[in-house]
């Protein structure tokens, strides 16, 4: 018998040096992601040295000038939030690590000295040396490295629909912001034609032509008006650009960047709802990490169920020297009888963690349902409603403002003033649903699970830089 435990122990030593991904393995399998496919450069900060080496390349990237691109590969560099995804990962392989370690062998030593009347026939000590190991880790380890493995394959599915979820919150951020700023320049042109127009107003009140004093005073409120607007605009800039800094892991740091580029008008065509919700319901990264759970749930119950009647298994040999130098050398059991106990609570909680990971993935599909329903619906509703602005409003504002009619000079200035303001207001509106449309749009994107071919950033076309 304890050649047989010896020889199981040996078979199991190999076990326990089983090859583990290391963290650069995990880090490439997570990066392996299509919708992370030919993105930037993703740099997981491990120590002092790695955080300081990444801020010259941070400083470069945002000297040039901050465009979506940009914006999206300093995150990548920079944020915590990233490197906290990361580290998720590596908890999930230390458990991996874990299950292919067995337990050490416990070491059983005992000494007992003679006592009682009849000690003087024994005047030496008894001494036990014994060894036992835990044989039911040596069972149940194959099990214990497939359940782990399951699960570290969900934390870098999960890992990877992060970082893409972030690349997503910068995309919008810069959005938010360039249209920000692109409105707070035409408030500011308002501003000027506001101002233009009153200075006209009080000279043809003044020399009583024209105009009257509760026309001095309606221009006025409408230049107070306006001003209030720019100011508005100038705090919405502000906190458009404090928001990306803190998403980009540079607030308070490095905030001397400018924005570059502009929000392009409408693509030719928009995704078909049709053709991606089944690639959707299949590469969808959170999706793909809900099956991964409903596998290691699987995998934990039917381990349990398989050892439930052996909660307890450990095997050794004892070695015992008596009096007279004799000795005695045999193995050793130490088995749990299943009498009270039959693991029905871990079963129980097991089952119901299956069933759980179930119900949790056929929820996220149900979500996942609505979101691009709800997305392209929007996508459809903005489009339109920008080509409306861009192929009706704007023109007929243009084209009434090259024929106002005759009149004094001062009247038709002044009109065409007021107009250019309205123009103005139009083309704010405009750029507005045309941040709707690609805010709708990045959101489809991400609920289509293809970042990269829907297209959910509006600077779509240029490719990222290879890693």
């Amino acid at each position: 018998m304890a050649a047989r435990v010896l020889m199981l122990a040996a078979v199991a030593l190999p076990l326990a040096g089983c090859a583990v991904p290391s963290a650069k393995d995990s880090l490439t399998a997570t990066l392996a992601a299509p919708e992370l496919a030919n993105g930037p450069r993703i740099e997981w900060r491990r120590d002092d040295a790695a955080d300081v080496a990444v801020q010259g390349e941070i400083r470069r990237l945002l000297a040039t000038g901050v465009t979506a691109e940009t914006a999206i590969a300093v995150a990548y560099l920079a944020s915590p939030e990233l490197q906290l995804a990361l580290e998720r990962i590596e908890v999930s392989r230390a458990d991996l690590v874990a299950a292919t370690r067995l337990p050490n062998p416990t070491a059983v030593v005992g000494v007992r000295e003679p006592g009682g009347a009849l000690a003087a026939f024994y005047p030496t000590r008894t001494v036990t040396v014994g060894l036992l190991q835990n044989v039911l880790a040596l069972l149940n380890q194959p099990a214990r490295r497939r359940i782990a493995q399951a699960d570290l394959e969900r934390a870098q599915l999960e890992a990877a629909d992060r970082i893409v979820g972030i690349a997503a919150e910068v995309n919008q951020a810069w959005i938010e912001l360039v249209a920000a700023e692109r409105v707070e320049s035409l408030r500011r042109q308002s501003v000027e034609a506001g101002r233009a127009s009153l200075d006209k107003v009080v000279i043809g009140a003044a020399n009583r032509k024209d105009f009257s004093v509760v026309d001095v005073a309606n221009e006025r409120g409408n230049l107070y008006g306006l001003e209030t607007q720019l100011m508005r605009a100038k705090l919405d800039v502000q906190t458009a650009r404090a928001t990306l800094a803190r998403l980009m892991g540079t607030a308070g740091q490095q905030d001397g960047w400018k924005t570059q580029g502009e929000l392009p008008p409408l693509p030719l065509a928009d995704p078909d709802l049709a053709a991606i919700t089944p690639q959707a319901l299949q590469q969808r990264l959170d999706l793909r990490a809900a099956r991964q759970t409903v596998i290691a749930r699987l995998r934990l119950l039917a381990m349990q169920r398989r050892f439930r009647w052996l909660g307890s298994l450990e095997l050794g040999v004892f070695r015992e020297s008596a009096a007279g130098g004799m000795s005695f050398t045999g193995p050793n059991a130490v088995i749990e009888l299943p009498v009270f106990d039959q693991r029905q609570a871990q079963l129980l909680a097991s089952d119901s963690e299956y069933r759980s990971a179930r119900r949790t993935l056929e929820q996220r599909v149900l979500t996942a349902h609505g979101e691009l329903r709800t997305h392209a619906a929007e996508v459809a509703a903005t489009r339109s409603m920008v080509e409306k602005y861009r192929d009706a409003v704007l023109p007929n504002q243009r084209q009434l403002s090259a024929q106002i009619g005759p009149g004094s000079q001062a009247v038709a200035s002044v009109e065409r003033l007021r107009l250019q303001q309205s123009i103005l207001g139009s083309e704010e509106q405009a750029l507005g649903l045309l941040r709707d449309y690609w805010r709708a749009r990045g959101a489809l994107a991400r609920a289509a699970g293809a970042w990269a071919s829907v297209g959910g950033a509006p600077a779509h076309g240029p490719q990222f830089a290879p890693k």
